[in-house]
This record gives structure tokens, C-alpha cells and sequence, in this order.
């Protein structure tokens, strides 16, 4: 306890300085450096409160006025824990652990989180610090930096800067905080993950997770109480009634905590919480004093690029599951995103949605195995949030039961949540339509959206495309994935600026012609069943730009070598068929598509498991991701570059492992079922340098497996699936200590009895061992 009372605990305000400075004999002349510092205005200058939106539309004074409602609201009953206990223990952890040299400690959080932050910092402080809530102001003029730097340089000290906007306030800090290999840590909070990640690369940044539905409820029961000043209980129907509230808050502590003073001021009878439940978005986006103030500050922070893509995702119902890749073509398509030097827009606009969850805008709600956005997520309180923002700059307009027809058209993008009536009017400015529910009659009305560039209808049974959609001719994305259409009409060929076309899930087959006109398209999405008509042969500058070709069935080497061979721009390709039959056109045409950046084939045949050609990969650098399903020849090579590689259906008889095991860059690795049907699995020393994560399934025949000294030495993720008679999890993956995530399925009871029991010896710094 007497060393940890060595730390020092540094806040943000400068209240405190003059007592700091007395205590310590300062010098005149740090004296005359704190009075001027004294007359700095506290919302402008070096701590980035003015021009905050980057080009944005509020002023400074405007949001520092937001900034100042956000962190008022942080301090209500700064001494609640609901939901903190987890996050707590691993903060103590990394505190006082770990290694000696200065380290940064980022805590990153979306609005409304800091109620958590602010609460995490006085438990550091309180039981770490053996102090109360220190009040110092970490100023940047450069003669407080170096006396600063001075006084702590012989000391172990814990800093805590709360609330960090901008990259430049921690540059012009970090000199003040000398680094003697002595423990000393920093703490940090902010709400975007590049500032955690400048500050210290080395320290991963750790994310408050939103409370889970029961410690939401808590959190609601005990802020009521506390503001009744009563120790008394909740009536009994309170609890009904409360959980359906927490519910609409998502998770989210501010929210609760706003909701919880609301409901302690009003009758405490059933009939006033109902009030509240049925009014919830209201409350929370309308007062604004509380929330909306709140989340704003968000909002206006964001660039100027950054505010289109946001407000468009008000577009989506609520909770809904929103596909990375789907979101990009349609940020794309509408023309939000801006040209970056060479740079595909898609590689640009991926950028941005990484933007907006470093900024906590928006959520993760699933990642591919190498780690890049799979789906998002918007919660609630944004949500609504967006949609007010956007509606009233008539950016866009929610189509719902309560929304009068005569409104409907006053946004620039529409999205439709039921069954709408067909009378739409002013549809000439629409430029979107996104339906989620809607009825084959206004389909019928589609040639009024004279400027629409985006309509997705995926998911609506819808079995015929009137031929007006023919007159389009704006259009640039046409989703009709999941929908009911064998056909598309001959109109489709006029839409010539048409980008993405997504006909997955749908019976068309075969690829009707018009497609090849399409001299604009980028990315062609098919179902698995379609095939391209073969003739007549296209020009030899037809689909010049297509990057993305999906689910497209070959099975004759004519659509080989009079189309598709043609198509040499290629970044991703997916194909099924009888593969083998079509190895030399196959594998020629494959041989020069050299900007491939990710291929599957897909081998279908009549036996149990048909044959992946022989396929040339010495010049594809670009090529990182590799899925093969099919029987594969012993003696395949694989791409120089490699960083993804799934195989299934493979039928090796010899151990794959020597050979994968010298792709220099392999980071995921899949062997699927049957990928491999011999007994032993090697894994010799220095194998595998960069592999992260490594998937084994249904490989019924492997009994061994055997992994060497400083074999995968980076491996993160392992996950083990109905490989039944693998005999025991090897003993070489003991000394990984990069290994935080072990999944087993459906395996022998014995070996996962024993891999809990060394996790409670030497695997105890995996966080999760799951059963699949």
C-alpha cells in the first residue's frame, strides 16, 4: 500500500493548481505561467473545443455548451458500480501489473458511457490511489510541461486525462509525463479508438461494453430509490414495467440513469410508468437538457463526409442487423463517398464506416475471421437521433403505420417499414428507397422516381419487375436479393449507370444478356444457379469496371472463353460448377486476372466430392483470401501473399500442415470437413510466424497432433469442432501466451475435463474457453 501511494492522480480542471503549486514552493516563475494560463479560455485554443466539427456545421461556442451539458450529467451519483464490477477488475489489473515501462491505459466508450467512465476513474483512484478525486488541470503551456515533467520524473505516478477529443491535446501533453521504467501509468478516456491507439500502440484499448438487460434493470431500481430518498422497495409491478423500459435503452447507462430521474418524479402508480414505456424515444430525444444535447456533441464532432453516412443509417429498423458490405455499395452508390487518390471507393468507404465505430457512432455486431467489419449495428438512442436530424434537414423519411401519406416524400431518401398504399406523390427528388415491407402496387409506380440511384427491395416477395424500371436511367444500386424473380426484364439494359446488382437468393437463371450492357457495373451478385449466356460474344471492352463477380455457375468452357474471359478487372470472384471439366480455360483465364484480391471455387459434381483444377498462382500477389471446396491435388501451390485460407472437401492424405505451415503471411486458416483424412498433424518450430486464428472442423480421422517450440507463436483463436478422435489438445500450445479464445464442439468429454483444468493452471490468461 506504501508503494502504491507513491502514485499521483492528475484531472482535467484547473481549480486545484494554486494549491498544487503553494504546497510545492514553485518558483515566480511558474507563478506568472499559471496566471497567464489562468486567462486562456477554457472552451477554445489548445484543447480542441473550438471548430470541433472539423469543417462541420457548429461553432465552437455551440458545442462547448453541448460539452459542458455531457459532462455535467457524468457526475450525477458518481459513486453507483452497477455493471462495473468486470470492467473494474481488469483496469485494477492493468494498473498495477504489466510491464515497467509508461504505459497509456484508453478506456473508449459511444455517448453516454462516461457515466461508467467517470465512475471507473474514482474506484482507480479511491482504492489504488489511497487518495480522493485529485483536481489538477494538464495544461499545455511548455514551462508547466517541463516542471511537471521535473516533479514526476523520480516518481511512480497514475495520470488520468478524462474525456480526450482530439490527437493533438494528448501530443501536446505527453511531454509533461517522463517514462523511468518504473510502473507508471497513464489513464486515459476517450470516445474514439485512434486517439487510444496514437497514445499507446502497444496498449490495446479497453471497450465499455453496454450493461446486460439485469444490471440495466438495477441500475433503473436503484436511481429511482435514490432520488425517492427511501430505502423502501419498488411496488411490485414496477419490475413488469421497468424491464420493458431498460429494454428500449438498449444498454445504454445514460439513457437508464435519464429515465430513472424521470420516473422518479412522477406518481408512483402503474398507470404513469405506462406513460413513460410508451413514450421512451420521445423522452430521451426530445428533452433537450438530457440526452439528445448529449449524443449531438457526437454528431457535430463528425467531419463533413462523415454526416451523410451517419444520418443514413436512421434508414434501417431498429436492432437491425446492418451488413458492412451492403452499406458501403450504397454509401457508394449515393455518391457520399469522395475519391481518394487511386483507391477504390469501396476500399475508401470501408474507411469510413471504420470512422464511425472508432468514434462509436455505431456498433460491431459481427467480424470475419480476419478481422474486418462482417455487420453493424446503430443503437437505439442514435438511431432516433438520425432519423430526427435527418428529417428535419429533409434528408431522409421513415415510412411507418403512423406516418400520414402526405409526408412521405418531403425526404431525399425513403425507407419503408410496412405495407404502404400506392398513392405516393412528389416522388421526382426521392433519390433512395429502401423497402423493408412493401406491396407489389407501388412497385407499379416506380417510373415517378425519376432520379432515384438506389432501390433495394431484398426480401420482399415480389415474383415480377414491371419493365419501368427501365426508366430509371439513374439508378446505380438494385437490390432484389431474397426476392421471388425467375426473370428480369429486357428493360434492365437502359439502367447505364447502374453499379451493384445483387440477385442472390432469387431463381433467375440464366444471366439474362442485358447484362452485358452494363458497361458501368461493378459488382454482379448471382445465386448459384446462373449461368451467363454464352453468345453472342461481347466487345472486348464489355463490364470494363466489374470488380466483384459472386455465385456465378459455369459448366461448359464456351461461357469461359466467349465472356468471361474478357472480364480482367476482377477483385473478388466466386465460382461454381464442374470445375475440372473447364481446367485449361479455367485456369488461363484465372492466370490473368492479376488484381485478384479474393477468390472461392466452389467444385460441384456427381460424385460425393468433384476436383479443384490445377491453378498457376506464382503471379497473383494481390491475392490474400483463398476458400477451395473440392478434392485438391497434392502438389497445389498456394499465393505468395496469403492471408486467408478455408479448405473443405479437400481429401489430402498427407499432412497439410508442412506445407501451409511456410506461408509466410497466413493469418487465418480453416481446414474444413474433410479437408484432411490422414491420423497425424504436424506443426514444426518457427511454423506458422503470423497465424492468428486457426479452425479445425470435422476431421474424423485425425488422431495426433503435434506442435513444436515456437510453432504459432501468435495465435489467438483456436477452435476444435467435432474432430472426435483427436486424442488430447497439444502440450505445445502451453507456452502460446498470445492464445485467448479456445472454442470446442462436440469433442471427446476427457480432452475438454482437462483443458479446463489447465486453464486453471497455466492457461489462466484465456478469457474464454466456449463450447461451440
Amino acid at each position: 500500500m506504501a508503494q502504491q501511494r507513491k502514485f499521483m492522480c492528475f484531472d482535467r480542471h484547473p481549480f486545484m493548481l494554486g494549491r498544487f503549486i503553494a504546497r510545492h514552493k514553485i518558483n515566480r516563475q511558474i507563478t506568472k505561467v499559471k496566471t497567464k494560463i489562468q486567462h486562456i479560455n477554457y472552451s477554445r485554443g489548445t484543447y480542441g473545443i473550438e471548430n470541433l466539427g472539423r469543417g462541420g456545421e457548429a461553432t465552437g461556442l455551440a458545442v462547448g455548451r453541448l460539452r459542458e451539458k455531457r459532462r455535467s450529467s457524468a457526475h450525477a451519483r458518481e459513486d453507483d458500480t452497477v455493471g462495473l464490477v468486470e470492467d473494474m477488475n481488469k483496469l485494477e489489473a492493468r494498473v498495477i501489473h504489466g510491464e515497467p515501462r509508461r504505459s497509456v491505459i484508453s478506456i473508449i466508450g459511444m455517448a453516454g458511457l462516461e457515466y461508467r467512465v467517470k465512475e471507473i476513474l474514482q474506484y482507480l483512484g479511491k482504492t489504488i490511489l489511497g487518495l480522493g478525486k485529485a483536481d489538477f488541470d494538464t495544461m499545455s503551456n511548455e514551462d508547466l510541461k517541463e516542471f511537471l515533467s521535473k516533479f514526476l520524473e523520480e516518481r511512480r505516478y497514475i495520470i488520468v486525462l478524462d474525456d480526450i477529443w482530439k490527437i493533438e491535446v494528448w501530443d501536446d501533453l505527453k511531454a509533461a509525463f517522463p517514462d523511468a521504467e518504473n510502473g507508471s501509468r497513464i489513464v486515459l478516456t476517450t470516445r474514439f479508438k485512434d486517439i487510444a491507439l496514437h497514445a499507446d500502440p502497444r496498449s490495446p484499448p479497453h471497450e465499455l461494453c453496454l450493461l446486460s438487460d439485469e444490471d440495466s434493470w438495477k441500475l433503473l431500481s436503484k436511481k429511482v430509490c435514490l432520488e425517492w430518498n427511501s430505502t423502501t422497495t419498488l411496488p411490485p409491478w414496477s419490475e413488469e414495467l421497468g424491464r420493458q423500459i431498460v429494454k428500449k435503452c438498449g444498454g445504454l447507462p445514460l439513457a437508464i440513469v435519464v429515465l430513472g430521474g424521470l420516473l422518479s418524479r412522477k406518481e408512483a402508480s402503474y398507470s404513469e410508468w405506462l406513460k413513460v414505456l410508451q413514450s421512451v424515444h420521445w423522452h430521451l430525444t426530445r428533452d433537450p437538457t438530457l440526452c439528445a444535447d448529449i449524443l449531438a456533441l457526437s454528431y457535430h464532432d463528425l467531419p463533413y463526409y462523415l454526416k451523410p453516412c451517419f444520418l443514413y443509417l436512421g434508414l434501417f429498423p431498429e436492432d437491425f442487423e446492418i451488413s458492412a458490405r451492403k452499406l458501403i455499395l450504397l454509401w457508394v452508390a449515393e455518391g457520399f463517398v469522395l475519391p481518394r487518390g487511386q483507391e477504390p471507393l469501396e476500399d475508401v468507404a470501408e474507411d469510413y464506416l471504420e470512422e464511425l465505430i472508432g468514434r462509436s457512432m455505431i456498433q460491431v455486431a459481427a467480424r470475419k475471421s480476419n478481422g474486418r467489419i462482417k455487420a453493424c449495428i446503430i443503437h437505439d438512442l442514435l438511431r432516433e437521433f438520425a432519423i430526427s436530424k435527418a428529417t428535419e434537414d429533409r434528408f431522409l423519411e421513415v415510412i411507418h403505420q403512423d406516418v400520414k401519406v402526405k409526408s412521405f416524400t418531403r425526404g431525399r431518401h425513403l425507407s419503408a417499414h410496412c405495407r404502404v398504399p400506392p398513392a405516393l406523390k412528389n416522388t421526382s427528388k426521392v433519390r433512395s428507397l429502401l423497402c423493408f415491407d412493401l406491396n407489389e402496387p407501388v412497385l407499379r409506380e416506380m417510373k415517378k422516381f425519376k432520379l432515384l440511384r438506389v432501390l433495394d427491395l431484398e426480401g420482399i416477395r415480389i415474383a415480377r419487375l414491371d419493365s419501368a424500371i427501365g426508366k430509371l436511367v439513374h439508378l446505380r444500386y438494385l437490390g432484389l436479393r431474397g426476392t421471388w424473380l425467375k426473370t428480369l426484364p429486357s428493360s434492365v439494359c437502359y439502367l447505364v449507370k447502374l453499379q451493384t446488382l445483387d440477385l442472390r437468393s432469387t431463381l433467375v437463371s440464366p444471366i439474362p444478356a442485358v447484362v452485358i450492357k452494363l458497361q458501368q457495373l461493378r459488382h454482379l451478385f448471382f445465386n448459384e444457379l446462373g449461368e451467363m449466356v454464352p453468345s453472342p460474344p461481347p466487345s472486348r471492352t464489355f463490364l470494363a469496371n466489374l470488380q466483384t463477380l459472386h455465385g456465378l455457375c459455369i459448366n461448359g468452357t464456351e461461357s469461359i472463353e466467349n465472356v468471361l474471359n474478357k472480364l480482367t478487372n476482377l477483385r473478388e470472384l466466386e465460382l461454381y460448377g464442374e470445375l475440372e471439366l473447364q481446367e485449361k480455360a479455367l485456369g488461363m483465364w484465372i492466370l490473368n486476372l492479376k488484381g485478384l484480391h479474393c477468390l472461392k471455387l466452389h467444385a460441384i459434381g456427381f460424385a460425393p466430392a468433384a476436383a479443384i483444377p490445377m491453378l498457376d498462382f506464382s503471379s497473383h500477389t494481390h491475392l490474400h483470401k483463398l476458400h477451395l471446396v473440392g478434392i485438391l491435388n497434392k502438389t497445389q501451390t498456394f499465393p505468395p501473399n496469403l492471408t486467408e485460407l478455408s479448405l473443405q472437401n479437400s481429401f489430402l492424405t498427407e499432412d497439410p500442415m508442412e506445407k501451409l505451415e511456410e506461408l509466410p503471411n497466413l493469418r487465418v486458416l480453416k481446414l474444413k470437413q474433410s479437408s484432411y483424412v490422414g491420423k497425424e498433424m504436424i506443426c514444426s518450430s518457427g511454423g506458422f510466424p503470423q497465424l492468428q486464428i486457426l479452425k479445425l472442423s470435422f476431421l474424423f480421422y485425425v488422431e495426433t497432433w503435434r506442435i513444436a517450440e515456437k510453432a504459432m507463436s501468435n495465435l489467438r483463436e483456436l477452435e476444435i469442432v467435432q474432430c472426435k478422435r483427436l486424442k488430447i489438445v497439444p502440450r505445445g500450445l502451453w507456452p502460446v501466451t498470445s492464445l485467448c479464445i479456445l472454442r470446442l464442439g462436440y469433442m471427446p468429454l476427457d480432452i475438454e475435463m482437462k483443458v479446463q483444468e489447465r486453464q486453471g493452471e497455466n492457461w489462466y490468461r484465456i478469457e474464454h474457453t466456449l463450447p461451440v
